[in-house]
């Protein structure tokens, strides 16, 4: 009787306990983690001995990444990601820069990529605000882990700057939302655009540059649209393939906009000479095709971007606006790229697939390392190893890089008294190879 007497009390007290605590528990925030590499190994047909005309290999981790997402509840979380790409040297496509991890420890640091606010109000609204993408182009809404190629395009990042806190984030707020059974998405965002002045390093005499003051405190405006004509795509941003699980035909458009960006008129010493300011313009279209093939996919995607500074380079010769504003790899440019892969349906063991794809892109750039009208052509082709699709990755690829016109790459030798370029390249090949890992 004494053992039935206890035992009852224990189950009194332990419903007692449950239903006291259970507000709590339900009321405690969820917080995710997750760590993620790439470990690149790039080799170029250029870059070592007097002349760089030696072939040079670059190791480093192009992004490693500790990210942390919260919710509150369903509706407000907040999300903060860190990125490091510790010793590389590799400049994108133009060229190497100082090599730092020999003598800098800052080579070893670790920068916030995201921080941002999360709201999910409906279906129709949700929020991100902080330092977030900008939602112009599917290219840089692709997840960085999962693009179809190695990686995503050198040439598809926008204006400003040479950082990706800048040209692919931005601090400011965007909202995004779906209808039409999700398959129609728009995104709307207003981003802190251009601010102030900024200084970057000029690539051949390495002295650091200043650029004009802003005209005006204008923030940049970004839209963009798009619909799915089959399965609809999830989610805030977008992935390379889909493993052949959805059709999807996706067509979207995006369009950026501040006015008064940049002086027009601004000498060589960066003396503003007028008060005539251009603005920033930018407008994007893509496509995004996979559909099944038996047990394979065939994937097709492709990406045009043109963006315009009213040729504002034509009169504004600071090398400070030059390289961070108006023109370079982000200013004003024009072009775009098509990638296809397949699928294969066989297994590599238990879960792995192969996946061989190729790659071609043309741009035509205002104004690239001192050369006006600069054109860029590159293609090539590659394999992904799907070890555990994204989760365990293994990609090597071969890129050939041709110039319209011979140019100076950074990291060349130059005449010491004018800074000019001595070797010139019309072309370049490149073999990658990446393992990435996510947890």
């Amino acid at each position: 009787m004494k053992s039935n007497r206890t035992t009852l009390q224990l189950a009194v007290i332990s419903a007692w306990l449950t239903a006291a605590t259970a507000p709590t528990f339900a009321a405690m925030p969820e917080i995710q983690f997750e760590l993620k590499g790439q470990v690149y190994a790039e080799n170029t047909d250029f870059g070592s001995g007097q002349d760089r005309m030696g072939g040079r290999t670059d190791i480093h981790f192009q992004r490693l990444r500790l990210t942390a997402t919260g919710m509150l509840n369903e509706t407000w979380g907040f999300k903060f990601q860190t990125c490091g790409n510790i010793g590389t040297a590799k400049q994108g496509s133009l060229g190497y820069g100082i090599t730092a991890q020999d003598t800098d420890w800052n080579d070893r640091d670790v920068r916030i990529i995201d921080a941002y606010a999360i709201g999910n109000i409906s279906d129709a609204l949700n929020l991100k605000i902080g330092l977030t993408k900008i939602p112009l182009t599917r290219a840089n809404l692709d997840d960085c882990f999962a693009p179809l190629t190695l990686d995503r395009s050198m040439f598809v990042y926008s204006a400003y700057g040479s950082s990706p806190a800048k040209f692919s984030r931005d601090l400011g707020g965007v909202a995004w939302g779906t209808f039409h059974e999700e398959k129609l998405k728009y995104f709307a965002g207003v981003f802190q655009g251009r601010e102030g002045l900024t200084r970057t390093t000029h690539p051949f005499s390495g002295a650091t540059v200043t650029s004009s003051i802003e005209p005006e405190s204008s923030l940049e405006w970004v839209g963009r649209v798009h619909y799915s004509f089959l399965d609809a795509e999830p989610g805030s941003g977008y992935v390379g393939t889909y493993f052949g699980e959805l059709k999807v035909l996706t067509l979207g458009v995006g369009y950026a906009y501040e006015p008064k960006a940049v002086y027009r008129n601004v000498n060589a010493a960066g003396v503003v000479t007028g008060t005539d300011a251009v603005d920033y313009s930018a407008f994007a279209a893509d496509l995004m095709f996979e559909h099944p093939v038996g047990a394979g996919a065939v994937t097709l995607t492709a990406q045009y971007l043109k963006t315009d500074f009213d040729d504002g380079y034509k009169t504004n010769f600071n090398a400070g606006d030059r390289l961070a504003n108006i023109t370079g790899l982000n200013g004003q440019k024009d072009g775009s790229f098509v990638k296809g892969a397949y699928l294969l349906p066989q297994k590599i063991g238990k879960e792995g697939r192969l996946q061989p794809y190729a790659v071609y892109e043309k741009w035509k750039f205002a104004h690239l390392l001192g050369i006006d009208q600069q054109r860029i052509t590159q293609s090539g082709f590659g394999l992904n190893y799907y070890i555990d699709e994204q989760r365990v990755r293994v990609t090597a690829e071969y890129l050939k890089t041709e110039f319209s016109k011979p140019t100076g790459l950074i990291g060349g030798r130059v005449d010491p008294a004018t800074f000019a370029p001595l070797d010139r390249f019309t072309k370049y090949n490149t073999f990658r190879l990446m393992l990435q890992v996510c947890i």
